[in-house]
């Protein structure tokens, strides 16, 4: 009887081991991560801006450039801060994480440039509001909020900075004197951030002497309805060119 009971155990033990060897046979090979799938090519036909957000990370700077242009938050970035368009950049960071993703790219400042260069009135609708996709305003609006930022400027080479102030006065001119929608005035925010990140002493002497200046360089809040803001915007320019200058100077 105990030889029977023996064999049984043993016959059992042999099927158990035959089914586990079956299971791990037909166990499934581990799925791809994010960047993994994203390196297939599965999305190489696809807009940038429609790829989805978890796939981000995993791009090249140049088509996260794409994509997150493609999906600017306008509404909150521009008018949702408390207090000016700084605000309501740091609401977005807070929310997005792309925000945050790009700005830890070397190599960022360079594809912001080169697509806000690319933004002119010839193939962009004019007559769009800055939250409506893909307008003109749409664009230039919120590339300009990026590109006030500390994390770009502080790593931007004077090359890139004269490239930069060139073509915000290229924008700026677009305007023809007139106030930004909404009173959003982009082009006197990034250059006055641009200048105040270089530690521009005619700039930091004008914040002391100018309340408005102080308040478009740290807030980005600004208008030129009045007069005095008018003179304000006057001098970031006048001061703008000089600084300018002083970087040609350097380069030379």
């Amino acid at each position: 009887m105990k030889a029977n009971i023996f064999l049984l155990f043993i016959i059992v033990s042999m099927i158990a081991c035959d089914n586990n060897s079956t299971l791990i046979e037909l166990e499934p090979e581990p799925e791809l991560d994010s960047c993994e799938f994203y390196a297939t090519g599965y999305y190489n036909d696809t807009v940038p801006g429609k790829i989805p957000q978890k796939y981000w990370p995993c791009m090249s700077t140049e088509v996260l450039v794409e994509a997150g242009s493609y999906n600017f938050p306008s509404l909150y970035m521009l008018m949702a801060g408390c207090c000016g368009l700084q605000s309501g950049y740091d609401l977005c960071r807070n929310k997005y994480d792309w925000f945050v993703e790009l700005e830890n790219r070397e190599d960022a400042l360079e594809y912001l440039i080169a697509k806000y260069k690319s933004i002119d009135t010839v193939s962009y609708a004019m007559n769009l509001y800055p939250f409506e996709w893909p307008g003109y305003k749409f664009y230039t609006y919120n590339l300009e909020v990026f590109m006030a930022q500390e994390a770009y400027l502080t790593r931007a080479t004077n090359s890139q900075l004269m490239e930069l102030l060139n073509e915000l006065f290229i924008k700026q001119n677009v305007r023809n004197g007139n106030r930004g929608d909404y009173g959003i005035e982009g082009p006197s925010f990034t250059m006055s951030r641009i200048m105040y990140f270089n530690n521009y002493e005619p700039l930091l002497d004008s914040m002391e002497q100018n309340f408005k200046i102080k308040m478009l360089v740290e807030l980005g809040s600004f208008s030129i309805s009045s007069e005095e803001g008018k003179d304000a915007q006057t001098s970031i320019f006048n001061l703008t060119t000089a600084f300018m200058n002083e970087l040609t100077t350097e380069e030379e």
